[in-house]
């Protein structure tokens, strides 16, 4: 039952406006700029957490 009112509605429960529109939308292009942003940010926060780490045991070899 629930599948026949899918299909019946198929065009209301297609992707978003983002996700099935044009590439070129600046929406589009905005929510790609954030996911670099985010994508930058994680990778920050594991190069510190990395360095953090590798100093901890350069200074436990040290002493």
């Amino acid at each position: 039952m629930i599948w026949i009112v899918m299909i019946a509605l198929i065009d209301i429960l297609s992707a978003c406006a983002v996700c099935y529109g044009d590439p070129d939308e600046p929406a589009v292009k905005a929510v790609q700029a954030g996911i670099w942003v985010l994508l930058g940010v994680i990778m920050f926060v594991l190069s510190s957490i990395g360095l953090f780490m590798y100093n901890l045991a350069k200074k436990s070899q040290e002493s």
